[in-house]
């Protein structure tokens, strides 16, 4: 019996906290196995990012067109790609292989954590224009939904759904805009989906600075859309809907969203860096793995 196979279109991170390596990490703690195209190399470390350096398209290409010609993929997770050079070739290849590549979650990776741009601004409108009207799922934080919109950051819980409505329009079945804090200390984020729409709050760790969470988030999110078919479908507390129920969407967004929060309070003790202040940690994504 083959594992559920997710593909990873992402730059590759030097310190491991996020990109190709945050998710092939991610989807082996969940169960799945891990295919990648690397779109960038970025020379990053736990305190900000040292440099970029972008691939030519047709290599992006050529490796997501050997990997779709020959491995099962069940859904494939498009993360920073850099370049509109890059993001056209993405495109090319989704257009080209759209039936073997299961369902498609684009991250569009456009701020480092630091602020830093990790995208070029002709990067940005070939993002909007060519690649967010083929995808299934769009998982941008708010900054990245209003840059994708030409609008201002949403300043309240109704501009977030209408920036995610607006985003939806676009494209997308499903998109989920996350990082919201508009009430109290909490995070919000908000999903629309055919279903209806739902918001999601969780607790914020005060004083935690981890980085990697966005890349997490949706891989966690491409590695459950991969495993679905395992899943009973009523699921034992009948939390998941029938077979084609636009419910198991949300259902599938909680779970990785208690992924993710159970990977940052875990990795309160590691220590990876020689330096001892400032800087972002990475997450712990060796939570599911048996330690006895």
């Amino acid at each position: 019996m083959r594992p559920p196979l997710v593909l990873t279109i992402a730059g590759s991170d030097s310190d491991g906290a996020s990109g190709i390596q945050a998710d092939l990490k991610t989807f082996t703690a969940l169960g799945a196995y891990g295919a990648s195209a690397v779109s960038m190399i970025s020379a990053v470390n736990t305190h900000g990012l040292h440099g970029i350096h972008y691939l030519p398209g047709d290599v992006v290409r050529s490796q997501i067109d050997a990997v779709a010609e020959d491995l099962w993929i069940d859904a494939t997770k498009i993360g920073a790609l850099g370049s509109a050079a890059v993001v056209e070739a993405v495109a090319g290849a989704v257009r080209a292989h759209r039936d073997r590549l299961g369902r498609i979650i684009l991250d569009p990776v456009m701020v480092g954590s630091d602020g830093a741009a990790l995208i070029s601004a002709e990067g940005a409108r070939a993002l909007r224009e060519t690649l967010v009207p083929l995808v299934d799922v769009l998982i941008p934080n708010m900054a990245e939904a209003a840059q994708l919109l030409g609008r201002p950051v949403a300043a309240s819980i109704d501009e977030m759904r209408g920036q995610a409505l607006a985003l939806q329009a676009l494209g997308p079945r499903i998109v989920l805009v996350t990082g919201g804090r508009l009430v109290d200390d909490d995070a919000v984020d908000v999903l629309v989906h055919p279903g209806g729409t739902d918001l999601l709050r969780a607790e914020r760790i005060p004083g935690r600075k981890v980085r990697g969470a966005g890349s997490t988030l949706s891989a966690a999110i491409a590695a459950q859309l991969a495993r679905i078919e395992e899943f009973d479908r009523a699921g034992e507390l009948g939390e998941i809907g029938e077979k084609g129920s636009d419910d198991d969407m949300a259902t599938i967004v909680a779970s990785a969203r208690e992924f993710l929060a159970s990977a940052i309070e875990n990795a309160e003790e590691w220590k990876v860096s020689r330096r001892t202040r400032g800087g972002y940690g990475p997450l712990n994504h060796l939570i599911t793995l048996d330690k006895s």
